[in-house]
């Protein structure tokens, strides 16, 4: 039945396709003009010839006014155009208008009665109000991408500029378990994690297999760019989130181009907060430089774009582990227990011995000294980007267009992913390409009648290399991080085939529109996943047990002990069963957690994706629009993942106009949003799967607890590699655990010591696999707003976002079920602990450590109120303010196992406020010119955004398995939800000055200067939230950062955003 399904579909599709071909871009990436032409009474005036022209190709089209004085153009691309309107008896009128992306501008003309043929010309701007538009949505236009300061020259950035987007990029907490190789788009809609967004240039499609973002075009390519928040229409498949609509430059008749450099040098900038080189400021400078060039190859016939940009720098990245003085000390209650002890001479020499062993030296302790000395200071971060577009468009008549962009982008970033607590040897080199070649043919039928066909293919390779190829990945919670990262190296190889149709048609007060498409992905991944191995050290073995293990002291010691202390001084009990932290444990050799892969790492697989739409826009009154339409798409995925064939997506929305008047505009949509699955979890499902295919890898774990089934324990494999002179200098390999066992003495009775041996079905197998009922994710999405035109280019608009998320993709161990009865004992919290041996052992399978499974069961809810003041760009003076006020609960923050609940029992447990919840925001943009004709003080500008916004929550972890289900990346302490600390406040000013010199009106020199973060505010980013028992007994756990602690204590700051930075730049336009 799939493949039958299937296989209609594609049949429908390529009917569709060959039964059209033709004109209209999507109107994703083009704007359309509509109006009545009336004359001085108001009388409408049918059978008016009509003609628009963009300005700067001088290509026209024409229509006709139909019985009702209406008139329309659809799919025009952003541009100034002239509508010229002539009818018999009547002054030929010629209005101006420049179009943004997406806009759907209302253009009324009146013409006055003559008998002579006399042109009036009347210049236009957009509509303050656009009546017509019922999508909650926002344009970033020319202007603003030509004058705003952003950071690197990334336009995705001015996303952000926009109500209801913020950064995805940067959580709050230390431990950001998100992987290297799986990016998403880096903009949140709608509180999501960054993934189900689509971005799209020129209407077509600009994704990774995971929901990243590739590199495509250069900002000095982009024209402009529409943000869509809210209930979009039935013609954007793929997203569950939001919708990024770019459209690209061309050509035009007059010879244009642009010649760029923009410099960064420390000189000019403050120092970094966690700068503490003592050697006085780090590097850093940036150089990034380029040019553009459009003309005419035939004038008003054939257009070429071109542009070639380069990104250069070298900056440090800041890794700040040995700056503590009590890095290396007991911890406190170590210390109150030694103090008293070392008191009383019959057990003093046996305090100094153990307050010895407890104390971090170069002597004791010569690798942990060595790891930490030279892993912490300041190291080169450097990044090389090049890109390059080409454009050319075509008329091959009135009727029939095209185009063919070609891009290149191409980079090499070193040393990413260091800084903060994470170690130069976990970080990675990243080496990436991506081509692409969009072809588009449109025809137009009929004035009313459109069509566009596009076809896209794309290359991208993605390369993540660990800095230290050897390993292992060694965790010492809260402390460090070091060595191979465990999912690394990968290399993505991505071949994308897109084919796309949208048609058009105009039926009286009804605007049609139905479409398809059809996207072929292939994709090659090689993840040596664990193949480094992963040793984790946390804070999870009491001071009383070290003591007792100990050949030197023994039971016998830690008796003597306990019996003094309940005899003369109790309170100081409690310190004995206090952890030992997790950087004594790395000192001791006690790995709570053992983690290795071995196998094929290789994977090939194809995704295709299916669907089609249709959609009518109802004029049913001149001030009331009613949109409506319904997609179905089909997802092909890659091996045994299952397809889905129920995703039907209706959406519906309006916009009125209460008084007619073009000045108010209340608009509404609803509607549901199926995203695109990600790729990784059909990749690790099948690699990782612990079954019998040959091509899988097989991960195997030991904790201190696996030697009930004779296997070594994790500090017995950390012991026996410890040992080998080959260990940190070459990948383990199989063989080096071949002759590793536990004790003897510690394995249960009638049990035979053996070594680890990875394959199927041996004990402590860990598996991934997917889930029953794996669905799409899937979005609810509804809106509510009001605009107001306030007079002199000034609106108010104030809406309302709701979005509902469900079939959100999590992690779940489902070995950790009873078959009946409770769990058989509980942590002091209340919490489940789970016993892995014996008839009371709460899991299904003893013999497999992990059972993962990949399901669509978490959900989110996201709530917003949106604010938004702006001025369009008149007399000199534009601005965008807005204020966002939201909340967004969610159940998980990314697809990976270290997301997972901490209890796999009650799931519910994890809701809570998302990693992305931003609760305030407020953002200020404007764009000034100066009014003045005086030589000194005219052609300047000056270009200010202001940003403030509330800290964004973050999960308080122990640092190791307190609950013995084999994992220690998501228990936390005592009764603490998820997500229940709170990071600092964001505030940020940055300024661009420019100053331009007119050699003639079209060409100028420009200087500009650039501030970011001008007022040097120290931005704490990350937080240790590594609190091990710091929480030990707390009913209160809404933690903040704390800038009084230094980055390795529990709650202190380990990163902040840039300090001050100055950029100058020089561009000769013409």
């Amino acid at each position: 039945m799939r493949y039958i399904i299937r296989n209609l579909m594609m049949v429908a599709i390529i009917t569709l396709l060959s039964a059209v071909s033709g004109y209209a871009q999507a109107s994703g990436s083009t704007a359309e003009v509509r109006g009545l032409i009336t004359d001085s009474a108001g009388a409408v005036i049918p059978g008016a010839k009509v003609t628009i022209t963009d300005l700067a190709k001088g290509t026209s089209r024409n229509a006709t006014s139909d019985g009702e004085g209406a008139y329309a153009f659809l799919g025009l691309l952003p541009s100034t155009y002239e509508i010229k309107v002539e009818a018999q008896g009547f002054t030929a009128n010629a209005t101006r208008i420049e179009l943004t992306v997406g806009q759907q501008a209302n253009i009324p003309i009146r013409l006055a009665a003559g008998g002579v043929e006399v042109q009036v010309d009347v210049v236009a701007g957009a509509e303050v109000v656009e009546t017509q538009r019922s999508e909650q949505s926002s344009v970033i236009d020319t202007k603003q991408i030509a004058n705003l300061p952003i950071n690197r020259r990334n336009f995705l950035d001015y996303a952000l500029l926009t109500p209801g987007v913020v950064d995805a990029d940067n959580i709050a907490d230390a431990s950001d378990f998100r992987v290297a190789q799986t990016p998403q788009s880096g903009l949140s809609f709608g509180g999501n994690n960054g993934r189900g967004n689509m971005v799209q240039v020129d209407g077509a499609q600009t994704l990774n297999a995971s929901g990243g973002v590739q590199a495509t075009i250069s900002q000095e390519g982009v024209q402009e760019f529409q943000v869509v928040r809210n209930s979009f229409s039935a013609e954007f498949g793929g997203a569950a989130g939001g919708v990024v609509n770019i459209v690209s430059k061309s050509g035009s008749n007059d010879i244009h181009g642009s010649v760029f450099g923009l410099f960064r040098d420390k000189r000019f900038d403050a120092r970094n907060a966690f700068d503490f080189n003592p050697d006085g400021q780090s590097p850093f400078n940036r150089q990034q430089y380029g040019g553009s060039i459009g003309a005419p190859i035939v004038k008003d016939k054939t257009f070429f774009f071109a542009v070639v940009e380069r990104l250069s720098q070298e900056r440090s990245i800041f890794v700040n582990l040995v700056n503590d003085p009590n890095l290396f000390q007991p911890t406190g209650s170590q210390t109150a227990l030694l103090d008293y002890f070392g008191g009383i001479p019959q057990f003093a020499p046996l305090a100094a011995a153990v307050r010895g062993a407890l104390t971090t030296t170069a002597q004791a302790y010569p690798r942990t000294v060595g790891l930490f000395t030279s892993s912490s200071g300041q190291f080169p971060f450097d990044e090389t980007q090049t890109q390059f577009t080409t454009r050319i468009d075509h008329n091959f008549s009135d009727r029939s267009t095209g185009y063919l962009r070609f891009n290149i982008t191409d980079g090499l970033f070193e040393n990413q992913a260091a800084g903060a607590l994470t170690a130069v040897s976990r970080g990675r080199s990243s080496d990436f390409f991506n081509g692409g070649v969009v072809a588009s043919h449109n025809y137009q039928f009929s004035p009313t009648t459109l069509n566009e066909l596009k076809l896209q293919y794309s290359y991208t390779r993605n390369g993540f290399f660990p800095n230290d190829p050897n390993g292992p990945e060694i965790n010492i919670e809260g402390f460090g991080n070091f060595g191979r990262d465990i999912f690394l190296p990968s290399q993505t190889f991505e071949r994308h085939y897109e084919i796309y149709d949208n048609f058009t048609k105009i039926i009286g007060s009804h605007t049609l529109k139905f479409g398809g498409s059809m996207f072929f992905h292939d994709i090659t991944t090689n993840s040596e996943t664990f193949f480094g191995g992963r040793f984790n050290f946390g804070a999870a073995i009491p001071l009383s047990n070290v003591i007792a293990l100990n050949p030197a002291l023994g039971p016998a010691v830690l008796t003597q002990l306990t019996q003094f202390l309940q005899a003369n001084n109790p309170a100081l009990l409690p310190n004995l069963s206090q952890p030992i932290n997790a950087l004594q444990s790395f000192n001791f050799g006690l790995p709570i957690v053992y983690q290795q892969g071995f196998g094929d790492s290789a994977a090939d697989s194809w995704t295709n994706r299916y669907g089609i739409y249709v959609q009518d826009s109802w004029k049913i009154r001149s001030n009331f629009t009613f949109n409506y339409g319904l997609r179905y798409a089909i997802h092909d995925e890659p091996f045994f993942v299952p397809t889905s064939y129920k995703d039907w997506q209706p959406r519906a929305s309006f916009s009125w106009d209460p008084w007619g008047d073009g000045k108010t505009a209340i608009r509404g949509g609803a509607g549901i949003f199926v995203g695109y699955l990600n790729n990784a979890v059909a990749n690790v499902t099948t690699e990782l799967a612990g079954f019998n295919d040959p091509s899988t890898i097989f991960i195997v774990l030991a904790t201190p607890t696996t030697n009930g089934f004779g296997l070594p324990r994790s500090f017995d494999v950390w012991g026996g590699l410890a040992a080998a002179t080959n260990f940190f200098s070459r990948p383990i390999q199989l063989s080096d655990l071949a002759n590793i066992l536990p004790p003897a003495s510690t394995v249960p009775a009638g049990v035979t010591p053996r070594p680890i041996t990875p394959g199927p079905g041996v004990p402590l197998e860990v598996r991934f696999r997917l889930g029953p009922g794996y669905r799409n994710p899937t979005t609810y999405q509804s809106s509510l707003g009001v605009q107001r035109d306030l007079g002199s280019g000034f609106s108010l608009d104030a809406g309302y976002l709701f979005v509902r998320g469900l079939h959100i993709t999590r992690n779940r161990d489902i070995n950790q079920f009873k078959a009946s009865g409770p769990v058989s004992a509980l942590n002091p919290n209340g919490s489940p602990s789970f016993v892995r041996f014996g008839a009371n052992s709460d899991f299904i399978n003893p013999f497999i450590l992990q059972d993962n499974v990949y399901e669509m069961t978490a959900s989110s809810f996201y709530h917003a109120l949106t604010v938004q003041l702006q001025k369009r760009f008149a007399n000199n003076f534009s601005f965008n303010t807005h204020y966002t006020f939201s909340k967004a609960i969610d159940e998980v923050t990314d697809f990976n196992s270290d997301f997972s609940a901490q209890n796999p029992l009650d799931l519910r447990l994890d809701r809570a406020l998302s990693s992305f919840d931003q609760r305030h925001r407020f953002v200020a943009s404007a764009v000034i010119q100066s009014p003045f004709e005086n030589a000194i003080v005219r052609d300047w500008s000056i270009a200010p955004i202001f940003v403030a916004q509330s800290g964004r929550p973050f999960n308080l972890l122990l640092g190791f398995d307190a609950n013995a289900d084999g994992r220690s990346q998501s228990d936390r302490p005592g009764q603490a939800g998820r997500n229940t600390g709170r990071g600092e406040a964001f505030y940020s000013f940055d300024m661009r000055i420019a100053r331009r010199f007119f050699v003639r009106e079209s060409r100028f020199l420009e200087f500009t200067f650039e501030a970011f973060n001008l007022t040097n505010r120290t931005n704490f980013l990350g937080i240790n939230n590594i609190v091990g028992t710091t929480f030990a007994g707390a009913t209160d756990f809404n933690a903040r950062g704390r800038s009084d602690r230094r980055p390795t204590e529990p709650l202190g700051f380990i990163s902040s955003a840039d300090p001050r930075q100055l950029q100058f730049g020089i561009r000769f336009n013409w």
